[in-house]
């Protein structure tokens, strides 16, 4: 009688050579006896199968293969073997992109009056590893354009031929089907000969390549289905309807593996692979159980900065297609006394001088706002007017009527490290008379400072004092306003925080007066 084991072998020798659907892959499920039965889960609501056209890769490693990767400067198979393994990075632009081929072919009956104000849908369904911003393997991921992974490819290993692209095969696990493309050189042809060509214009086909893009037909995008894909009443629309708990299946992707030979190396600029880098934290199920493998972000931070010392590239988190979707601008107040720094607050977060000059109405200064793309999101700053335990009332109404315009997902409380006083304190008072006692529910402090060493942040607590530091829910950030000096991953973290706060919360701040 043949083993389990001996049984999952011969699938996986079965499955070489073949990009098998899901319909083709419970036959062979069946024929070998494998006991894995999700697969043939009956209850799955309806949902869509897309395709996506990709132009960029990832590759996700840990903390040693970072290492290693940066010691090598490029990628090799860290087992000694053949394969550089990479997967497709399928982002919100690909995904809207799948969604209005979709969307074509269910709407190429109806007129465009009938298909109006169709809402995205997609991304509520994309909802495996191949879309997650999380990582099974490691901390760390390379994103890289394919065009120029397979220009680097062909420069270093196939004398700068065109490399060849093969259907290499079909793997299954409990949960996951990968589909496994092999990309090698034209001088091995003869060896990979037994592995069928990548189609070009196959239809049919799971993946195929074409101008540039794999084309990945995916027919099990969801990890955890949340949602089932409906009609409205009235035909016209394609809705994602929330169902009352997840249902679980499999999911596909694509693996893309590049032959090397043995302890070979792709490489790229060090500086590509610095720009390319983001960090990543664990998926629910990690590939391993390993507490060395996954970092958090200040670790990571601190790694980073070491293997590549002098660089002034922010270290980013990978953003969650949630948060992309659905917290797309950033509204932020800058509050605090006058010359705490607001103005130049502003300045640094916004990357420009859009505070250089501020207007003033009968000799009030009144409140002005800007806006800039700051890592991903449209921020917009209001620069208000210093506000103080003497403030008039013309500068109160002022900073009402901006709030009240802006809506802002939250307020900077600025104040100059190692200067808190009296003053500050009726800056809060101030703001508690203007905004109701509700305001610190959307309140940071921003602790800002200019040309010296980072300040002793437990000092600078002491000096707030515990009742307001308890007020904002101990949420406080730290700035250099040196226009000299630019501290990006300060910035980072001060947009990132008020994301995932509005991500959260999904609300906005208006005056009470």
């Amino acid at each position: 009688m043949q083993t389990q084991q001996n049984r999952r072998q011969n699938l996986e020798h079965f499955i070489y050579s073949h990009h098998l659907r899901l319909s083709d892959l419970k036959q062979e499920v069946q024929r070998y006896g494998l006991q894995n039965q999700s697969i043939f889960r009956e209850d799955i609501p309806p949902y869509p199968r897309p395709e996506f056209h990709v132009s960029r890769l990832k590759h996700d490693t840990e903390r040693l293969g970072l290492c290693g990767i940066r010691v090598d400067k490029g990628f090799k198979d860290p087992y000694s073997r053949f394969l550089v393994w990479w997967s497709l990075a399928v982002g919100p632009e690909e995904i809207q992109s799948a969604e209005t081929r979709l969307l074509e072919k269910i709407y190429q009956n109806q007129t465009e009056e009938q298909a109006t104000g169709q809402e995205s849908f997609l991304w509520r369904f994309a909802t495996s590893p191949a879309f997650s911003e999380k990582s099974r393997l490691g901390s760390y991921r390379f994103t890289f354009p394919l065009e120029e992974v397979l220009k680097a490819y062909s420069e270093q290993f196939c004398s700068g031929a065109p490399p060849v692209m093969r259907v290499f095969k079909t793997s299954l696990f409990r949960k996951e089907v990968q589909y496994s493309v092999l990309v090698h050189s034209p001088a091995n042809q003869l060896f990979f000969s037994r592995f069928p060509l990548l189609p070009d214009d196959d239809p049919n086909a799971v993946c195929t390549y074409r101008g540039g893009r794999f084309i990945w037909r995916s027919e099990a995008m969801c990890k955890a289905h949340s949602y089932e894909l409906t009609r409205r009443p009235d035909g016209n629309q394609v809705d994602a309807h929330r169902l009352l708990r997840d249902v679980y299946y499999v999911w596909d992707n694509v693996a893309i593996a590049l032959h090397v030979d043995r302890g070979q190396v792709l490489k790229f600029n060090a500086d590509r692979l610095r720009q390319n880098l983001k960090f990543c934290w664990p998926d629910e199920v990690p590939a391993t159980h390993d507490d060395d493998v996954f970092d958090d972000f200040e670790d990571g931070t601190n790694l980073v900065k070491c293997l590549w010392p002098g660089r002034r590239f922010v270290l980013e988190e990978e953003r969650s297609l949630l948060q992309r979707y659905t917290v797309s601008d950033i509204r932020l107040v800058l509050i605090g006394r006058p010359g705490v720094g607001k103005s130049s607050s502003g300045n640094t977060i916004l990357g420009r001088p859009a505070f250089s000059q501020r207007k003033s109405f009968s000799g009030v200064s009144l409140c002005c706002w800007q806006s800039e793309q700051v890592f991903g999101h449209r921020v917009t700053i209001a620069d208000t007017p210093g506000l103080s335990e003497t403030s008039n009332t013309a500068v109160k109404e002022d900073i009402c009527r901006c709030v009240n315009m802006l809506r802002p997902h939250a307020i900077l409380l600025v104040a100059r490290v190692g200067s808190f006083t009296v003053e500050d304190l009726g800056t809060v008072r101030q703001m508690e008379e203007i905004f109701g006692m509700d305001v610190w529910r959307y309140t940071r402090i921003l602790y800002t400072y200019v040309n010296q060493a980072a300040p002793d942040i437990q000092r600078q607590e002491q000096e707030t004092g515990p009742e307001l530091l308890w007020k904002v829910g101990y949420r406080y950030h730290v700035l250099n306003n040196n226009p000299d000096y630019w501290e990006g991953q300060q910035v980072y973290d001060v947009v990132q925080a008020v994301a995932r706060m509005v991500m959260a919360r999904g609300e906005v701040l208006r005056s009470t007066v």
